[in-house]
């Protein structure tokens, strides 16, 4: 212990230790890491821990956390001046309770007979309790007793030991119910876990927190929510305790659930919308539980929007949306996602039979008769389904059923985009498929197989037509039904439809060698006629290979004479055709008849040839309408000034009737199938030798 020197009084000598320790304020003697060197005997008094137990410790160890800091800016202001700045602080006794005091300090490291830091430390908990008291407390008090929020106090435990009135009146129960119970006891079930862990957090860490809590209503089964703020004041030696407020947030969670309502649904209908079903999906795949997804799209909608108007239109969606609810089972998610399609999520169905009978019935439900403002509408629906696996994605599911919708859609037109017997592949088999065709364009598997087109009159070789075909590695050799598609969906046109052109122009090659000069057909796809260097590519393609482009006919569908406009940064198909043909090639219509047939756009390019699809070929030995529409054609072709093609001739009797009719070539299974460069070279060389 620091020995402090006598002291003379007056006429006698008194000791110093004993005159501090008649103080009633503490004095503390701090060396230079703040590590007690003397406390007189008030520090005993007051707080409670004898002088032994704490000499040689650091004083900072009794300050409160979070006046720490305030602490050291005081020490420092001792540096350059007699007095330090007087601080308030919080001090712990031995028994863990907190004191607020005062604390001034002089330096006085610079004398030997002291050699530190001297405190002055005065208890000032009373004193302060005390000028409060003594302030317009019954004032204040009404202000809190008529605040309209709830302020109260807890302990430690979460005892409430004093609450306001606003309590009562949000809740109902009397203060004298409330005074002495836990906290808990008014909160309900579900919020009982979230209260527990923040008064245990608040105990471990003393932050402040805010919560949102289910709270209880006297003699009612409703709940009333209420946002509370926790502010941790148990170590203020004041307050000493948790101080609550909390306000009524019933108007705000309404308001909260009105716009989660309106961000997660459709405004017209009321069902999920794209957001919220994406996030369904997004779970049920994350879980792992097998989900059927049903997409709907609605036929003949929108003549009824174009005939009576948009309101009669979202007075049908409405009326839809109704339908699809009661169709569906409990638990099913019903979603709008565009204008007039929908999709169905069905947990739990891993089936196609459980998956298709759904599709069923929401077909059947929204194909009955619908009674609008304007009066009775029809329209159909067409659903395709797609059942979730271990590899499934939400994209993946989606597409899938949107593609099976689609597929839906054109059977019961009538017009299948899909070869008959074709297995359906689903998302992740197209995307692995178009994959590998990419990669297979590089390595040269997609090649042009030629089949010979002859007159029918002289029966002469007059051309061949350029069939692609892909050498699969694994599936062998593909035909386009199996993979056209993906050509167009994968953006492929261009290195696909150069492959193919270079493979029948390096077969060709071959027999311009042996003095056989033979018209090639080749088919453009509407994306090759709208990229901009086509034409240039096909020019450089046909010359590298010692061939004239008058030996090139360009077939272009229906489709491709309707595609007018050129998007951005690409050409029209109407520029491109016209470049090619000033180029020296030669355009021919495929599958005349098929399509959208009209004078006007057999009129709009100077085509040199029709070629009648064979569908009408293969009816004319039994079907008298396709027999007329043959005729129809070449008697149309013969005025125009423009060649025949039959294509799919395959009996006798077909080639017969085409000669009789006077189409003038035909192309098919009764003279050749599609060859291979080999084969070609061969059959070629002996037909024309043998005429």
């Amino acid at each position: 212990m620091l020995a402090i020197q006598p002291t003379v009084l007056s006429a006698g000598v008194l000791d110093a230790t004993v005159l501090l320790d008649c103080l009633p304020d503490v004095v503390l003697v701090l060396d230079e890491a703040g590590c007690l060197r003397y406390a007189n005997a008030a520090a005993e008094r007051q707080l409670g821990w004898t002088r032994a137990q704490w000499m040689g410790r650091s004083a900072f160890d009794l300050l409160h956390p979070d006046d720490f800091a305030v602490a050291v800016a005081s020490m420092g202001t001792m540096q350059d001046k007699e007095y330090g700045t007087p601080v308030e602080v919080r001090v712990s006794d031995a028994d863990g309770g907190w004191h607020l005091m005062e604390i001034v300090g002089a330096n006085h490291h610079h004398r030997t007979e002291v050699g530190g830091l001297v405190l002055v430390v005065r208890d000032i908990t009373q004193r302060r309790m005390w000028e409060i008291a003594g302030g317009d407390v019954a004032r204040f008090q009404q202000v809190i007793q008529h605040s309209p929020s709830i302020t109260m106090l807890l302990d430690a435990d979460g005892i409430v030991t004093s609450v306001n009135g606003a309590f009562t009146r949000l809740l109902g129960f009397d203060p004298s119910v409330v005074i002495g119970e836990s906290l808990s006891a008014f909160v309900a079930t579900e919020s009982m876990g979230l209260l527990v862990e923040v008064l245990g957090s608040m105990s471990r860490d003393h932050r402040n927190t805010s919560i949102e809590l289910s709270m209880k209503r006297l003699d009612r089964d409703e709940l009333r929510p209420i946002r509370f703020e926790f502010a941790d004041l148990l170590s203020d030696p004041v307050v000493a305790g948790i101080v609550v407020s909390g306000y009524d947030v019933t108007e705000l969670q309404r308001v909260r659930n009105d716009l989660e309502q309106m961000a997660r649904h459709d405004a017209l209908t009321g069902l999920a919308n794209r957001s919220l079903m994406l996030s369904c999906l997004d779970t049920y795949l994350a879980i792992g539980r097998p989900v059927a997804v049903v997409f709907i799209d609605l036929d003949r909608f929108k003549p009824v929007n174009d005939l009576f108007g948009h309101e009669a239109g979202d007075e049908l969606l409405a009326q839809v949306a109704a339908r699809l609810a009661q169709a569906v089972r409990p638990g099913d998610v019903v979603a709008r996602v565009g204008g007039d399609e929908f999709v169905v999520l069905a947990p739990g169905i891993s089936g196609w039979t459980s998956a298709t009978l759904l599709a069923e019935r929401i077909e059947s439900a929204l194909s009955a008769q619908y009674e609008l403002s304007v009066g009775p509408v029809k329209v159909g629906a067409s659903a395709g389904v797609a059942i979730s696996d271990s590899m499934s994605s939400v994209a993946s599911l989606l597409a899938d059923a949107d593609v099976r919708m689609y597929e839906a859609k054109s059977e019961r037109r009538g017009t299948t985009t899909r070869a008959a017997g074709e297995p359906r592949r689903n998302a992740s088999e197209r995307r692995q498929l178009a994959d590998a065709l990419a990669a297979g364009i590089g390595r040269g598997e997609v090649v042009a197989h030629l089949q010979p087109i002859i007159d029918l009159h002289s029966r002469k070789l007059v051309g061949v037509e350029a069939l692609a075909r892909w050498n699969h590695p694994d599936l062998g050799e593909l035909a386009p039904a199996s993979f056209l598609d993906l050509v167009e969906d994968a953006g492929l046109d261009m290195p696909f439809g150069a492959a193919v052109l270079e493979s029948a122009c390096r077969t060709l090659e071959i027999l311009n060698v042996r003095g056989i000069q033979v018209p090639l057909a080749v088919n453009l796809s509407v994306g090759q006629l709208a990229h901009p260097s086509l034409c240039e590519q096909v020019v450089r393609t046909v010359t590298d290979h010692g061939l004239d482009m008058e030996q090139l006919i360009i077939e272009i569908t229906e489709r491709a004479m309707l595609t007018r406009h050129a998007a951005a940064g690409m050409s029209s198909p109407d520029e491109t055709l016209q470049k090619l043909r000033a180029a020296g090639a030669a355009l021919s219509l495929d599958d005349f008849g098929t399509g959208f047939s009209s004078l006007t756009h057999v009129r709009r390019f100077p085509l040199a040839s029709l070629k009648i699809d064979q569908t009408f070929v293969a009816g004319m030995e039994t079907c008298a309408e396709d027999r007329a529409v043959v005729e129809v054609v070449v008697g149309l072709a013969r005025g125009l000034g423009l060649q025949v093609v039959a294509e799919g001739v395959e009996t006798v009797k077909q080639w017969e009737m085409l000669r009789q009719v006077g189409c003038d070539h035909a192309q098919g299974y009764l003279m050749s199938r599609p060859l291979d460069a080999d084969a070609a070279v061969s059959w070629i060389t002996s037909y024309v030798a043998a005429v």
